[in-house]
């Protein structure tokens, strides 16, 4: 089992790759190095950052923009891929508490993915032994400069959402449902099913409606597909780390989550009280 106890500084690098493809402007990449690092201050509280550096890219091909009735949530997303080499993708504090024997809730704060900084909190019911568990999150966030360091332009939002898991008996297919608001300010529904393999690879797809109409532009909702994969797959020697790839064919501001980086349903994969322990380690190491 392992060490639920502080265990200080640790820190990791991976590759990982953004592209985009199915646009104007053709087939776009972007491989990078990412570095990971934590600091646990205590049991219920750490310090995690990380930050990219590009090494190879494209993305000076990048000239398309979708027109947009919405506000520009993400379809800035090539403005923050080619301003800067070397970026801060997190830099956050993050507090979790166990309420009873089936109540988690965490909060955090600081720079919580590339676009976004803010403040958020989020609490999950999840029964032990149980298929089935309910989780709330609301975030309080800003848009951040396109240098990804610590500037913010001007658009703030709140955003939030509730989610339902229900954890399959057909072959670890995981299905979650969400209702709530996004980026844009727009309301909707999120589905999203994925399936775990017994070698740490998840694969899945998701697709998002929302109250955005005529205003979401091309393609009418959000849609796409994401597979993760964990780096002792590549290696004969243990790493912690995992690179993930996501496609999705169009780029819209309709529909668009907030990237968190700790979710609660993740850090509670065993459905118990020793197990949520277990699986904050797995989520941050």
């Amino acid at each position: 089992m392992l060490d639920r106890e502080p265990g200080g500084f640790s820190w990791g690098v991976s590759p990982g790759v953004n592209q985009n493809f199915g646009g104007p402007d053709g087939y776009l990449y972007q491989l990078y190095l990412r570095l990971d690092a934590l600091w646990r201050t205590d049991r219920n509280g750490w310090f995690s950052g990380s930050a990219t550096y590009q090494l190879f890219d494209n993305f000076d091909d990048y000239e398309y923009i979708a027109d947009s009735d919405l506000p520009r949530v993400r379809t800035f997303i090539g403005e923050y891929l080619k301003e800067t080499d070397a970026g801060i993708d997190n830099l956050q504090y993050t507090r979790t508490y166990q309420f009873g024997r089936d109540w988690y809730s965490q909060a955090y704060g600081g720079i919580l993915e590339m676009m976004y900084a803010g403040v958020g909190a989020e609490v999950l019911y999840r029964p032990m032994n149980s298929a089935l568990a309910l989780g709330l999150d609301i975030n309080r966030v800003r848009q951040r400069d396109f240098d990804q360091q610590f500037g913010l332009r001007d658009y703030t939002v709140t955003t939030g959402h509730a989610t339902a898991y229900w954890q399959t008996d057909w072959h670890d297919v995981l299905v979650k449902g969400s209702v709530g608001r996004y980026l844009a300010g727009d309301i909707g529904a999120t589905l999203d099913v994925s399936r775990s393999f017994s070698n740490g690879v998840n694969i899945g797809a998701w697709a998002t409606m929302t109250d955005a109409g005529d205003d979401y532009g091309e393609g009418s909702f959000d849609k796409g597909l994401y597979v993760s994969i964990p780096l002792d797959a590549f290696f004969t020697t243990s790493s912690k780390g995992n690179t993930g790839l996501a496609w999705a064919p169009l780029t819209r501001d309709g529909g668009a989550r907030l990237n968190r980086r700790y979710q609660l349903y993740d850090m509670t994969g065993d459905r118990d009280p020793e197990g949520y322990w277990d699986g904050i380690n797995k989520v941050y190491k």
